[in-house]
């Protein structure tokens, strides 16, 4: 028997919930707000030196939030902001040691939960997964954005 539409986006959304609840306990765990957990998290993720704006364009944070657990992380030690050479506007975000040794202990094995979670779907599952959740984003984005039209022709 096919399951009503509503029922299955009702427990699309609780798994998604959940899967922030925890991330959010995790963070809370280690002592870290969410941002400053996603900033650190973004951060280790890149694999290099970023700038505030690499980190709101590849992980879709609004600049704010970037900015504020920008400056927690760097009064707690964490981070340190250093000029880019060729900008002057821009500053990269780099770890202190204070902040490499957290990552080390408390990101990068998040991290590494992760892709043996990931590895235990197999190559078929795992593709399938973003390819549905790719499409899904991108249908609900053309659906929001007809009701942001319809609303602003009214």
């Amino acid at each position: 028997m096919k399951q009503p539409t509503v029922f299955v986006l009702y427990n699309f959304n609780q798994a998604h919930k959940k899967m922030n609840v925890i991330y959010h306990d995790y963070a809370k765990s280690i002592g870290l707000s969410d941002a400053a957990f996603w900033l650190l998290y973004s951060v280790y993720e890149h694999g290099k030196p970023c700038t505030q704006k690499d980190l709101c364009h590849s992980w879709f944070y609004a600049p704010q939030t970037i900015n504020s657990a920008i400056k927690a992380m760097e009064e707690q030690g964490y981070i340190t902001l250093e000029r880019v050479p060729a900008n002057k506007k821009n500053k990269q975000i780099l770890f202190t040691e204070k902040g490499k040794t957290l990552v080390d202990e408390k990101i990068a094995p998040l991290v590494q939960a992760e892709e043996r979670s990931f590895e235990r779907l197999d190559e078929q599952e795992r593709e399938l997964l973003l390819e549905i959740t790719q499409k899904h984003i991108g249908i609900l984005e053309e659906e929001i954005n007809r009701i942001e039209q319809m609303s602003s022709e009214d």
